[in-house]
């Protein structure tokens, strides 16, 4: 009755990508890379240590209010972007869910997309949609360190261009 598993030898483990996808109608998710999730995780350690030790230092009280917003705000910041995520359906339809807003698209909403960095030396690089209408959509759930995650950030774009049945490339 139980089931056999090829053991671990057996399995070819540097082709396999497993990407949890929630809704059962998904067809595929693109989330934060890996290294932007440890050092949130490390970011928020740090963050509540300070917090603690700004509240118990009995410094001066605006100070510590000033302090304590400053970390609670980059914290939110940084938990908005960990949290960030974009769903394609099998229906057609493309979720985005950036900082503070969840966008639900359709196929013919999406004219193209493309690689693009925000402004600025050592910028971060991220996955851009070109909407019909000519907005672009920055696709928070993408955004990494311009040399390190070029290779991820073009098979997520390629990956979602083989969901619009775009196969031509955009940078």
């Amino acid at each position: 009755m139980g089931a056999t598993w090829p053991s671990a030898s057996a399995l070819d483990t540097r082709h396999c990508i497993i990407t949890a996808v929630t809704s059962p109608n998904a067809v595929f998710e693109l989330r934060p890379p890996r290294l932007s999730t440890a050092l949130y995780a490390a970011s928020l350690v740090v963050a509540v240590a300070l917090v603690l030790f700004a509240l118990t230092t009995g410094g001066s009280p605006l100070f510590t209010v000033v302090f304590v917003a400053f970390a609670v705000g980059i914290t939110g910041y940084n938990t908005a972007t960990v949290f960030s995520r974009v769903r394609g359906h099998a229906d057609g339809s493309l979720e985005v869910r950036n900082r503070l807003t969840t966008r639900r698209l359709q196929r013919a909403d999406i004219d193209r997309v493309m690689v693009g960095r925000q402004a600025g030396f050592g910028s971060v690089r991220r996955v851009e949609l070109l909407l019909k209408d000519g907005a672009t959509l920055h696709l928070v759930a993408t955004e990494t360190l311009p040399f390190p995650g070029q290779r991820q950030l073009e098979q997520q774009a390629a990956e979602l261009r083989q969901w619009l049945g775009d196969t031509s490339t955009h940078s």
